[in-house]
């Protein structure tokens, strides 16, 4: 018996794994475990909960949630029982994401997940953190991928210093952004055997990945929290903890109801929160600012979010009584001073935005004060490791325009193509 199938949401048939990120164009893949969940004690990361992630295998790659109750924080906004999952660098708390990111999550067992499937390497467009990742975790498995990042997220792409990064090629889109990053990516993909794409929230290793989150939490805590709080932009990471949730529902390990789902983006660029706002389950052009925005979390910035689906954000946000956040860069500021001053370590932008997301729904009445509430801290540390590590910038290995043609990148890949047979 097979640990694991997929499963099309819109058709409802079993579809077998080789990597396989779609089958309806209009819903996503989900994972059905054949083995209820049990927690391998041994493992203090996301790998003591590999009977519901999509691979065979157990990493060596330590990553997963530090949950804990933050009474501190709690208090200073009048709360009984605020929690926290933190992924990001923190020593004193034995912080397990060590680029400093939930998409650590996301990175491990997606590479199991190639490894075991057969592929050659791997293909993926990023604003920063899902790029530094996964150059990370491939080059510690030498294993081959390719990152498009645009100019602007260059600065983003570092790693601690002697770190290997061999098997990782860079290219840079010097006037292009995470969109135009994506639709370059999927040109190289196209003409590369047994490569493939990262495959975002199609990619049922990403979600169960940070789906896990929930997990950690939910033992934590011991029992599912009432309220779950995240800033989004694609949304692989409220869906995946959404999903994650049923499970442990419907394998009767805890009571329901999944957590309600709060997500929140800036209010310079917020399709989703327009969309749900005006009870739409469709995006339209005016959902999105007519010209670029500046906005205080770029992170958060996405031009094709995972909103109608079937299963994804629109979805997760009717079945939880979900409710959408828009949050001001000023706010989002405060919230970030609040949260540093009290717990000690720096956060980045978009769990910013999920805090001041919390102290609103607080405000409005959208939550109670002694609610079960868990705030996703999805980054964190990296001020701190900049100061307590040596450094370094990725070199890029190609420097391009969005216009050029896929075949001036095409032509220097035989290094690659040699590598990986």
């Amino acid at each position: 018996m097979t640990k694991f199938q997929l499963r099309c949401l819109s058709s409802k048939d079993s579809v077998e794994d080789n990597y396989t990120l779609h089958y309806s164009e209009d819903a996503l893949l989900v994972t059905e475990y054949a083995n209820k969940l049990s927690i391998k004690i041994n493992y203090d990361s996301i790998m003591k909960f590999q009977d519901w992630l999509p691979h065979e295998g157990i990493s060596k790659n330590q990553v997963g949630t530090r949950t804990y109750k933050a009474e501190e924080l709690g208090m200073a906004l009048g709360m009984s029982n605020l929690w926290v999952t933190f992924h990001g660098y923190w020593p004193e708390k034995r912080g397990l994401c060590p680029t400093g990111s939930f998409k650590d999550m996301e990175a491990v067992p997606t590479l199991m997940r190639l490894k075991e499937k057969g592929c050659k390497g791997l293909i993926c467009a990023s604003a920063g953190n899902t790029a530094r990742a996964f150059s990370y975790f491939c080059g510690l498995d030498n294993f081959p991928l390719i990152v498009v990042v645009g100019k602007d997220h260059l600065e983003r792409l570092y790693l601690p210093e002697n770190h290997p990064n061999s098997s990782v090629k860079l290219i840079v889109l010097e006037d292009g952004d995470y969109y135009d990053a994506k639709i370059f990516a999927k040109k190289i993909a196209k003409n590369l055997q047994s490569w493939q794409m990262e495959g975002g929230i199609h990619n049922v290793a990403r979600r169960d990945g940070i789906g896990s989150l929930i997990l950690d939490a939910a033992f934590t805590i011991g029992k599912i929290p009432m309220h779950y709080f995240q800033g989004i932009g694609g949304g692989p990471g409220p869906v995946g903890v959404h999903e994650m949730a049923n499970r442990l529902i419907q394998a009767k390990i805890f009571e329901g109801p999944a957590p309600r789902q709060h997500v929140s983006q800036n209010e310079e660029h917020c399709p989703i929160h327009n969309a749900w706002q005006a009870k739409r389950p469709k995006l339209i052009d005016s959902d999105f600012p007519e010209n670029d925005v500046e906005v205080y979390s770029d992170y958060l910035l996405n031009k094709a979010p995972a909103y109608e689906v079937k299963g994804g954000v629109y979805d997760i946000l009717k079945q939880s009584n979900g409710q959408t956040y828009i949050v001001s860069k000023d706010d989002a500021k405060s919230a970030k001073s609040l949260f540093e001053s009290i717990e000690g370590i720096d956060i980045m932008s978009p769990a910013a935005v999920a805090l001041s997301s919390l102290i609103q729904a607080l405000e409005n009445g959208e939550i109670k004060p002694d609610d079960c509430t868990v705030l996703n801290i999805s980054g964190g540390g990296t001020e701190r490791m900049k100061k307590d590590k040596e450094i370094v910038q990725i070199t890029p290995w190609k420097k391009i325009s969005k216009h050029d043609d896929v075949s001036f990148v095409l032509q220097d890949l035989q290094d690659l193509e040699s590598y990986t047979e």
